[in-house]
């Protein structure tokens, strides 16, 4: 199962869409799983090696940053479950949709 972003992609005046950036820290970044809580997302790296759980700055314009590394679900999804995020069932749904690996989620991927 493919997950896609659910950030919206408008820019702060709601209009025109902002372009995907590769830098994980921007709110548009192009390679966000899952989008968890409004100050909480999961990512692919950039060098397409493991997912990160970031947590966005307290101010709105802060950039995002990396809490916590995984390579396998499993781990991620206990640090989301330590963190208190997967609160909601369809959240919970979306990451156990994961593979078991990260090496397979890349796999399915680029077979897609």
């Amino acid at each position: 199962m493919m997950l896609t972003p659910t950030t919206s992609q408008k820019n702060s005046t709601g209009s025109s869409p902002q372009p995907p950036s590769r830098m994980e820290s921007a709110d548009y970044y192009d390679d966000v799983i899952l989008q968890l809580s409004p100050r909480y997302r999961v990512i692919t790296c950039r060098d397409v090696s493991q997912w990160i759980i970031q947590k966005k700055e307290a101010s709105h314009a802060g950039p995002w940053r990396g809490v916590s590394y995984h390579t396998c679900r499993d781990s991620l999804m206990r640090a989301c479950g330590s963190l208190n995020l997967l609160s909601a069932a369809s959240e919970d749904q979306l990451l156990d949709a994961l593979p078991a690996s990260f090496r397979e989620y890349i796999t399915e991927r680029t077979c897609s």
